[in-house]
């Protein structure tokens, strides 16, 4: 019988870092090996329509893979009525129109008075309004889907500008879910879903639509395997009632708070849910032999603990080029997690001895602004240099002397595994987990001491001197991967797992 194999992520979406990209290669896996798999998302998003198809090219998802949205699963239209809904469809020639600076958006005046705020795509297609009354006290949100229709309406409760009420419409103006949303925090407190102007189900948070969403997608099928693999989708996964579900949790993150002590550090508050329920599952993966360990050691559960770690496809040896320029690279989520600062004080130090070294620094995030602004500060703007997001990583890391890894902590560290599948050594402070799991210190890379800005620049400088013994580094790096991580083999662990369920 073929297994079936459902992946729950909150939500997937482009230019997103680790989590996502691990969560849909691990589908991959699944669909190569034969087996029906899914990914189950829990989010609304008016732009799904366009956003699934650039999941599957910039990803390169499986397209035999299904991404089952739960609002998409609830609002069930096998064909959408469409309609184009313009910027001329939302004002009156009587409107005064101001435009936002640097933004798809207007401001819509009658009279004189504030009554609408609404943003727009590049065709011109109305994507939201905001309305407002006379008080100008936002009341009410629409959001428009690319098929211009309105999906979403929410009412804002109109002193702390946050949602009251949310309803779910689909392409013929049908309501197929409601919300009662706690303006104060947030949480919706009743729930409900509509068929043919009648309520059919009524639940009491989020965590119960979403439970119910699972079971409905798995219904009829014998022996699912759930894998969550968002922090968010652990309580759902808990709360599904099918009895012969298997049910897996997959940890992409250490699981103890800073200072990270092994034995005596608090529970990461994202990973208490599935740390306290090992009771409730009947796997919790993770992704080293080490983090596997200090889990066991603290907590049980030895049976159910396991580890299949991330798999990659090396880069072909005659395919690499080993004269590089003097210069280093960070693919990275720019958030503070990442300590992205800590490479641009090193770069300050290697100018001095190396006055031609440039990094090069790919990705965004909530950093990005103090990020720039320490460059100028420290007055490196000919020396480190913001690229964007990017989705060709492997192609940077082949121009790259060497790559530099400078996070709190990790789970495992994509990162590092991309950069040295692609003869890209690796600068890394020792944090766990991931950099003594993957790194063979001295000779594919270098493992520092955490936070130690000086002898993270030290290595730099050494290779930046050193070039014969860089490009041994490289050849080293693809030996090793291919060695330890060559997806070909944790593709077997994938299958001897699942045939183990």
């Amino acid at each position: 019988m073929v297994k079936n194999v459902f992946f729950m992520i909150n939500s997937v979406d482009i230019n997103r870092g680790g989590l996502t990209k691990a969560c849909l290669q691990q589908a991959n896996i699944s669909a190569d090996l034969g087996y029906n798999t899914s990914i189950l998302t829990f989010n609304y998003n008016g732009e799904y329509s366009l956003l699934v198809d650039k999941i599957y090219n910039d990803y390169g998802l499986n397209r035999n893979i299904p991404i089952i949205n739960m609002y998409e699963y609830f609002q069930n239209e096998q064909s959408i009525t469409k309609q184009v809904y313009k910027i001329s469809d939302v004002v009156s020639d009587h409107d005064i129109l101001e435009k936002v600076p640097s933004k798809n958006a207007y401001r819509v005046y009658q009279d004189g008075i504030y009554k609408q705020y609404f943003t727009y795509r590049s065709d011109q297609t109305i994507k939201g309004i905001d309305h407002f009354n006379d008080m100008r006290y936002r009341v009410r949100n629409e959001v428009y889907t690319p098929d211009g229709y309105t999906g979403k309406v929410t009412y804002m409760d109109i002193v702390l500008n946050k949602p009251r009420q949310m309803v779910f419409k689909n392409s013929k103006n049908n309501v197929y879910l409601s919300k009662w949303v706690n303006p104060e925090n947030s949480t919706a407190h009743r729930v409900m879903l509509f068929s043919q102007d009648e309520i059919t189900h009524v639940f009491k948070n989020d965590q119960e639509l979403k439970s119910y969403f699972v079971e409905c997608v798995i219904r009829d099928v014998d022996n699912p395997i759930l894998i969550s693999d968002s922090r968010n989708t652990d309580d759902v996964l808990t709360k599904v009632n099918h009895k012969q579900a298997y049910k897996i949790i997959r940890l992409h993150s250490n699981h103890i708070k800073a200072p990270f002590n092994k034995d005596t550090s608090d529970i990461a508050t994202t990973v208490q849910f599935a740390i306290q329920n090992l009771n409730h599952i009947d796997c919790l993966l993770v992704l080293t032999d080490r983090q596997r360990k200090d889990i066991v050691e603290r907590f049980g559960h030895e049976d159910k603990v396991q580890v299949i770690p991330h798999g990659i496809e090396a880069t072909k040896f005659k395919s690499l080029k080993f004269f590089k320029p003097i210069e280093a690279v960070i693919i990275s989520r720019l958030v503070a997690l990442k300590q992205i600062s800590h490479a641009i004080d090193a770069t300050k130090v290697v100018i001095q001895k190396f006055p031609n070294f440039k990094l090069k620094i790919y990705g965004s995030g909530t950093d990005e602004a103090n990020l720039k602004n320490k460059v100028k500060e420290l007055k490196l703007e000919d020396h480190v240099e913001f690229m964007g997001y990017t989705t060709n990583a492997p192609s940077i890391y082949k121009k790259a002397s060497f790559s530099i890894v400078t996070s709190r902590t990790e789970g495992f560290s994509l990162a590092i595994l991309e950069s040295l599948a692609n003869g890209c050594p690796v600068v890394s402070y020792n944090f766990n987990y991931g950099p003594a799991d993957i790194i063979t210190d001295g000779e594919d890379g270098f493992i520092v001491e955490r936070n130690n800005i000086d002898e993270l620049a030290q290595k730099m400088e050494y290779l930046i001197d050193n070039p014969k013994i860089l490009n041994q580094m490289s050849k080293h790096a693809l030996k090793n991967v291919k060695s330890k991580f060559d997806k070909h083999n944790i593709t077997k662990e994938w299958q001897q797992f699942f045939e183990s369920i």
